[in-house]
């Protein structure tokens, strides 16, 4: 599961490096962070952007990440030529044209190869398509490929743990195991997709998303939840509004958490950040030196 400071970075990479210029998140888990997105963007604004970085360790990075997107795109290119091989000539060996497609390792050319090359073998792409770990084409694979292995992509999917196309898979690929689904959307604490869930999924069980919304306690949605889920308790679920309410309004227990930091950012109130600093930087401790209560409890939409 991405930790506070990953899903951030991903999410919102100004607000991220505002973060580290206010001194919220740490300059050197930030650089740690930035480096492990294996982004040379990421890494370049980084550099030219954060006062007293480590130039150094950055610039050994964005050489490495530049040369990895070159194999990349050497990769692609080299799949994308089979592909067409394979399509455009007649009696083509498609066996072989498969293991070289595979042999690449590139998700979207697998998934192209899997789609529109008759005779194509399936197993073995779908086999590819997993190693990959690329979620989209895996979520792809099962939405589009006839004869596709719809549990075996679903766990590879859960195993990766990106919530939307948990979310997705659930939503949109025909025979998807939505209580396995919905399980790992409850376990991600997401209260966006739990709430979406909820919302959207036929045969999602309201009662177990409703017990798992109210331990997020998030109040705005809870708030969504009474509106707009079917079927849901509204009485119970706006007594747990009011307890919530009742809690912020003791300033000294008052929980700052990584949605609300979020918001500030879109909206760009920093001196609100400011005053709570200290208590923001808690949401970004590096694993390696300390476990934050807050990690577990990252809310991502």
């Amino acid at each position: 599961m991405k930790t506070n400071i990953e899903e951030l970075l991903q999410e919102n990479f100004k607000g991220f490096l505002k973060l580290v210029e206010l001194g919220v998140i740490d300059k050197e888990i930030g650089t740690k962070t930035v480096i492990n997105s294996k982004s040379p963007e990421n890494i370049y604004d980084f550099a030219k952007n954060i006062e007293d970085a480590n130039i150094d360790k950055l610039t050994n990075a964005f050489i490495e990440t530049i040369n990895n997107s070159l194999e990349t795109l050497v990769a692609s290119l080299v799949a994308s030529r089979i592909y067409i091989f394979a399509k455009d000539i007649k009696s083509a060996n498609i066996e072989i044209l498969t293991n070289a497609i595979i042999e690449t390792q590139n998700a979207e050319w697998i998934y192209n190869f899997a789609k529109n090359i008759e005779g194509a073998n399936i197993e073995k792409l779908e086999n590819a398509i997993i190693e990959s770990r690329s979620v989209y084409y895996i979520y792809k694979f099962a939405k589009d490929i006839k004869g596709a292995n719809i549990k075996k992509l679903e766990d590879a999917v859960i195993k990766i743990q990106t919530v939307q196309y948990i979310y997705l898979f659930a939503k949109n690929i025909e025979g998807a195991n939505i209580e396995k689904l919905e399980d790992a959307i409850i376990a991600s604490r997401s209260v966006y997709y739990i709430y979406k869930f909820a919302k959207d999924i036929k045969g999602a069980n309201i009662k177990k998303l409703e017990d798992a919304i109210i331990e997020t306690e998030n109040d705005y949605y809870i708030n969504l939840f009474a509106e707009d889920v079917k079927g849901a308790n509204i009485k119970r679920l706006q007594t747990e509004i009011d307890k919530i309410n009742k809690e912020i309004e003791k300033p000294q227990e008052k929980k700052l958490e990584l949605t609300t930091l979020k918001q500030l950012l879109e909206e760009k109130k920093f001196e609100e950040v400011i005053i709570n600093k200290e208590e923001y930087s808690q949401l970004f401790i590096d694993n390696d030196q300390s476990t934050s209560k807050e990690m577990s409890r990252t809310l991502k939409k």
